[in-house]
């Protein structure tokens, strides 16, 4: 009788293990992207964080040379890479204590509504003015496309733009 359990745990284990397998091969090949996916999260993570050091080359070694960006603004699209770091900077200078909370990643879609590597993200930004000292909040949401070699290549942001001004 003993034998007889250990060998029917043997076998469950061996099936469970090898259903798994299938599982995650199965779901590898319906979404080869979602290996990209991952490695762009940990970039656009990285990326965040660069900014909220204040540290604008970090920001700038993840984005290409033919970088666009797309701010939320009204009358203002397809921005240079040379005119958001200098944004990017401003935005440095005029808050502080820079966390970006609650974050959620999901991945980007081509049109099909596949997973193609790209990310989206929301989020809260909390931080200080540096004029003053308030607290200030500012919902976020952004997409990031990302080229074959992992470099950000556009950002196309949306949030109110009324909060930059808001202290909470």
């Amino acid at each position: 009788m003993k034998k007889a359990l250990i060998i029917l745990a043997a076998i469950v284990l061996v099936t469970s293990c090898k259903e798994k397998a299938v599982v995650e091969m199965a779901e590898e090949m319906v979404n080869p992207n979602m290996e990209k996916f991952q490695k762009n999260v940990e970039s656009t993570k990285a990326f965040l964080a660069a900014f909220s050091a204040n540290d604008s080359t970090a920001m700038e070694s993840f984005v290409s040379d033919d970088f666009v960006w797309s701010p939320p603004s009204v009358g203002q699209d397809s921005l240079s890479k040379e005119e958001w770091s200098t944004a990017m900077k401003g935005f440095m200078k005029a808050y502080t204590d820079k966390q970006f909370t609650d974050a959620q990643y999901f991945a980007g879609l081509d049109d099909n509504q596949q997973p193609n590597g790209d990310v989206r993200v929301y989020g809260l930004w909390k931080s200080k003015f540096a004029s003053t000292g308030m607290d200030s909040r500012l919902k976020y949401y952004a997409v990031y496309f990302f080229n074959e070699t992992g470099k950000i290549t556009q950002q196309a942001e949306w949030y109110d733009t009324a909060d930059l001004s808001k202290e909470f």
